[in-house]
């Protein structure tokens, strides 16, 4: 016989300055997906740690991918325990400091291939699972109707500290040679200086009670996906998309510098137009979305990423591919933003860090397909084809996404 603990929610709204204080956790967490993920990690891990040798893109992608399944496994439950317990406070402010202590160890010369690795597993992890907990606080800061627009605000906060942290990379990578080795700490340092606001005036609005006999945690999770065929229905076309989404993220740089002949400065200014574009994305789609629904915004958005699978196939010079990745920042905006805000309509009170575990969830799934995916059918058909075949999650998609029944 298990005490749970019921949750009891706060009905204290939440201010334009806690809603603030929320979107710079997004604004922190976008250096980290944006230079060590996207940008500068990748290329350091392949061409630096592993020297170029054959294999290394594989490895990569295994690095992301074994991350995921990590905070695929532990969201559902670790959210649902947060619920609980009223933890989700704590344990984002705890998953916050070892992303960044696992960061700024990332590019010190004296580790080997396995050591990075883990690092990266590591760090990547502890980012994923804050992101499904920041996520979780979506549904007590905004009513329905307005959680679009709410969550649109903290997307395109985000990518200005993409963009912000693409300026400090840029300035560290313009220094001696050797400066990559200084990306990491930095973006550690600029990612818990971002995190403060969230981590002292984010209010945990959960308040612990007593409750009865309850089941398993791992059933109560199991019902929660059987018993909500439009929380279900939602989750698979996310993660179909998202799969297609994540191996644009996970190999974007290797494909700009292998494929279109840029350097690593020139991978930096390519995603800058990219968050700059994201923005954009990010805030038109709230509105949007709280004045017509989650479905048309979200096939747009698809609709985008595949032309933008096209896009980047065909493209041969850097002036067309900063096209592409414009298209590209559009679409990530919009897909991001609009899931996120679907989710939390759809949220039963008291399970919001169950329900947002999912969404890691099916995302972190995603995290280990798509990049996997991509990095096995690269390594037979070649990047650029494999760009185009990566097209067909979005199609997918899109095609879950658009039915109206489960």
């Amino acid at each position: 016989m298990n005490v749970n603990v019921k949750v009891k929610e706060s009905s204290a709204a939440a201010g334009r300055g806690e809603i603030f204080a929320w979107c710079w956790y997004d604004f922190s967490n976008s250096a980290f997906v944006t230079v060590v993920v996207t940008v500068v990690g990748g290329v350091f891990f392949t061409q630096l740690v592993c020297g170029g040798k054959k294999g290394a893109e594989f490895l990569w992608g295994t690095a992301l991918s074994t991350a995921a399944a990590v905070a695929m496994v532990a969201g559902p439950l670790l959210g649902r325990w947060a619920d609980r317990k009223a933890a989700k406070k704590p344990l984002l402010v705890g998953l916050t400091l070892v992303c960044v202590a696992a960061t700024s160890l990332m590019g010190l010369p004296v580790w080997g291939v396995a050591a990075v690795i883990g690092l990266v597993v590591v760090a990547n992890a502890a980012f994923l699972l804050g992101e499904n907990l920041v996520a979780a606080f979506l549904p007590e800061l905004a009513p329905p109707g307005k959680r679009g627009k709410i969550s649109a605000y903290g997307w395109g906060f985000g990518y200005v500290g993409g963009l912000a942290s693409l300026g400090l990379a840029l300035w560290i990578l313009s220094g001696a040679e050797g400066s990559v080795r200084k990306v990491f700490p930095a973006v550690a340092g600029f990612m818990l200086l971002a995190a403060l606001p969230t981590i002292l005036f984010l209010k945990e609005r959960a308040k612990t009670g007593r409750d009865g006999v309850t089941e398993p945690d791992w059933r109560a999770v199991w019902n929660t996906i059987r018993e909500r065929p439009e929380l279900r229905r939602l989750l698979l076309g996310l993660g179909a998309s998202l799969t297609g989404l994540s191996a644009v993220v996970g190999f974007a740089s290797i494909y700009a510098t292998q494929e279109i002949g840029f350097s690593l400065e020139d991978t930096v200014k390519l995603f800058v137009v990219l968050q700059v574009a994201a923005v954009v994305g990010a805030l038109v789609t709230g509105p949007w979305q709280d004045r017509n629904g989650a479905r048309p915004v979200l096939l747009s958005a698809l609709g985008l990423w595949v032309l933008v699978s096209a896009g980047a196939w065909l493209s041969r010079s850097a002036g067309s591919f900063y096209a592409v990745a414009a298209l590209a920042g559009l679409g990530m905006g919009w897909l991001q933003s609009a899931g996120r805000a679907a989710v939390a309509e759809i949220t039963p009170q008291g399970r919001q860090g169950e329900v947002f575990g999912l969404w890691g969830f099916a995302g972190k799934l995603a995290g280990i397909v798509g990049p996997l995916a991509f990095g096995a059918l690269a390594g037979v058909v070649g990047l650029r084809e494999a760009v185009l075949v990566n097209g067909v999650w979005f199609f997918l998609g899109a095609w879950i996404l658009g039915r109206d029944k489960d």
